[in-house]
């Protein structure tokens, strides 16, 4: 493996933009995952499959959910490509403009009253859309703004993509919070409507944002060496081929690490907040509120996360996050079940507490999974493959075992196992917290296959 001169540190007020660039990119894109959630659980098995069984219109509701998801790592190839050849900049414009629009446009679409049955079709077109976008959006933020950042605060700078990412799942929360009560009655024919709308707002910000970020140092050598050697008449390598051909263990490692954690914060979000209306007498607007504390607490507890896996060890507060989760989900059934408004409240907190110490350092062990040539496209087929099992599959799945009749023990104990095998694929990965990220691998090695010797399995 080859190492060019490192790049220069840009200013800091630069480096403040970009990590806010990709801030405001992270919150449209959980913002999006969190009023489409909720809204799935609430009220699109009415509005749009009005002609099944509630159960079974429960069920396509969270089917298109998981449409999204399995768009997404289409999306990470696609848009991981041009990330790869062109520029993370100019395909992160895209991606956000692409997901804007579509978001926007579920806020107004015709319900199955008004249309029939293409009501549906339209509802899964749009969500596919946001799907292929978002499969282009995390990745790339996070990448990003990881070559902007020296080794010893890449954990912290990453956190910019997963920061926004909390705060967007609390912002639809609290969206919503105000929407319920305000509009009533009216939430069900037109209310929900609004937190589709208002999505705008974040849509320009993050347009302007992103204009006003320079293209990483990183990805400006690795695209001078494409001229290069294209005009030296060599073949840009298809960076989807280069990390099947030379990366694909850590892109199954990386997705195992993730699977699991992914599961259970998005069956807080989905599955339990059905579970928890129908099962218990606190309302769906408290259960809301639950979740806009927990996300809060998580918002506040990433950057101490981050802070600890650069001083620590990344590896080591992500084995320590997963561990903890591991013990937690066993806590989830038994706690929402009770029916207690405070075991509810203890039982979201938890979760995302702990969930907080397995993003913090996650973003920058992913960015060091691949080498810059290919990085925007490993980094978000990992994520994105990660994210259709854990998000979208795995809510579809928990509601139909639930329709069909099965106990929700098995649906957590579920959980519980893929945090397990993500435990276990956490210890595969090496330890590179003094790495340099800005190495471009000529033979297609990662920095993780420099590092000769496996961290020690111990926390």
């Amino acid at each position: 493996m080859t190492a060019p001169s490192t790049p220069t540190v840009p200013d800091n007020g630069h480096a403040r933009r970009v990590w806010f660039s990709s801030f405001v990119g992270g919150a449209i894109e959980f913002y999006d995952f969190s009023i489409y959630s909720t809204a799935s659980a609430l009220v699109f098995a009415s509005l749009f499959f009005s002609g099944l069984p509630p159960a079974i219109g429960l069920v396509a509701s969270f089917g298109t959910l998981a449409a999204g998801y399995a768009a997404r790592p289409i999306g990470g190839i696609i848009f991981g490509h041009f990330g790869d050849k062109i520029g993370r900049k100019t395909t992160l414009i895209i991606t956000i403009v692409v997901m804007g629009i579509a978001t926007f446009l579920v806020g107004v679409l015709p319900t199955t009253e008004a249309v029939g049955p293409i009501a549906a079709v339209m509802l899964i077109t749009l969500r596919l859309i946001q799907g292929l976008a978002v499969g282009g959006e995390w990745g790339g933020g996070v990448v990003l703004t990881t070559e902007h950042s020296s080794s010893r605060r890449r954990a912290l700078m990453g956190t910019a993509t997963s920061m926004g990412s909390a705060a967007g799942l609390l912002l639809g929360f609290i969206v919503f919070a105000i929407v319920i009560p305000v509009t009533g009655d009216n939430f069900i024919t037109w209310g929900w409507r609004i937190p589709f709308l208002v999505t705008i707002v974040l849509f320009v910000l993050a347009i302007y944002m992103r204009l006003r970020v320079q293209e990483s140092e990183t990805m400006v050598k690795r695209r001078e060496e494409i001229v290069a050697a294209t005009a030296a008449g060599e073949k840009f390598e298809n960076p989807l081929m280069a990390v099947l051909r030379s990366n694909w263990r850590w892109v199954i490692i990386g997705a195992l690490i993730f699977t699991g954690p992914f599961l259970i914060q998005n069956l807080m979000l989905t599955f339990w907040v059905a579970y928890s209306v129908g099962t218990s007498d606190v309302p769906q607007g408290t259960i809301i509120n639950i979740g806009m504390l927990a996300l809060a607490v998580c918002l506040v507890l990433l950057p101490v996360a981050a802070i600890l896996a650069d001083r620590y060890g990344r590896r080591k507060v992500l084995l320590w996050g997963i561990g903890l989760q591991v013990v937690n989900s066993l806590l989830v059934v038994p706690l929402l079940s009770s029916g207690s408004l405070a075991m509810l409240t203890v039982s979201y907190v938890l979760v995302f507490s702990i969930h907080a110490f397995i993003l913090g350092p996650l973003t920058a062990i992913y960015v060091e999974l691949f080498p810059t040539k290919n990085r925007y496209t490993g980094v978000s087929i990992t994520y994105q493959l990660a994210s259709l099992v854990g998000g979208g599959l795995g809510p579809l799945a928990a509601q139909s075992l639930f329709a069909a009749g099965i106990n929700v023990w098995p649906i957590a104990l579920g959980a519980t196992v893929l945090c397990v095998i993500a435990f276990l694929a956490a210890l595969a990965v090496h330890r590179t917290d003094d790495a340099d990220l800005h190495e471009i691998a000529e033979d297609g090695g990662t920095i993780m296959d420099a590092v000769r010797e496996p961290a020690a399995p111990t926390l």
